[in-house]
């Protein structure tokens, strides 16, 4: 894992499909930027010709191959978006990192040392958030959409949430700090205020 911290501050949201990843991301940029932070977002898979290959090559390839793939695309946003962000000072928030990774290709039958493994090398995270919401919930809102992913039409919602727990315990044994957040019976606009604080506490303190 990179060891250098920098001087921004790197938060990654992750957790279930259907779950509210990119609604939250949104309104927590919003308030940061209300309160006068420097703030970008991003996500994986990239925008990047590489990323669109890992988009494309979800029905093809699966296990390893595919595992190695999407890490190999981490490393293209590490190194050609979140450092260059992070240098410049800025809060920068990702829907998905190596949380998805270890969830949803554990999933898809590959170990926790393997997958770990090829990831180890990562930036990591000043703040690992991963949403949860029942399995009930899930599936209502994957039920509004008129087109499933791989894992949402093999795998039940209960069982991603089991993996993704399965993923918070193992990266908190690797020193990430993950914060917990239930984002099926808790208003967006609660979670929104919640995390944007833990952030600049957090700001506050590294700044100490």
């Amino acid at each position: 894992m990179l060891k250098s911290r920098l001087k921004g501050f790197f938060v990654t949201v992750d957790g279930p499909n259907g779950v509210g990843k990119s609604s939250l991301v949104n309104a927590i940029v919003s308030q940061l930027k209300q309160l006068g932070f420097d703030v970008s977002e991003t996500g994986e898979p990239t925008n990047s010709q590489l990323g669109r290959l890992v988009r494309q090559a979800e029905t093809i390839y699966n296990g390893r191959v595919y595992t190695c793939l999407i890490a190999a695309d981490r490393y293209f946003h590490i190194e050609t978006e979140i450092i260059p962000l992070l240098n410049d000072g800025k809060i920068v928030l990702s829907t998905r990192y190596v949380e998805s990774s270890l969830a949803l290709q554990n999933l898809d039958g590959v170990e926790f040392e393997f997958i770990w493994a090829i990831n180890s090398q990562i930036y990591k995270p000043d703040l690992s958030v991963i949403l949860t919401a029942s399995a009930e919930i899930l599936e209502s809102r994957l039920s509004e959409r008129s087109c499933y992913s791989r894992f949402e039409k093999s795998k039940t919602r209960q069982a991603e949430l089991d993996s993704y727990m399965r993923a918070a315990e193992f990266l908190s044994t690797k020193g990430f700090n993950i914060l917990l957040v239930d984002n099926g019976t808790v208003s967006l606009e609660q979670n929104a205020t919640r995390i944007t604080e833990k952030i600049v506490n957090l700001l506050n303190q590294k700044g100490e």
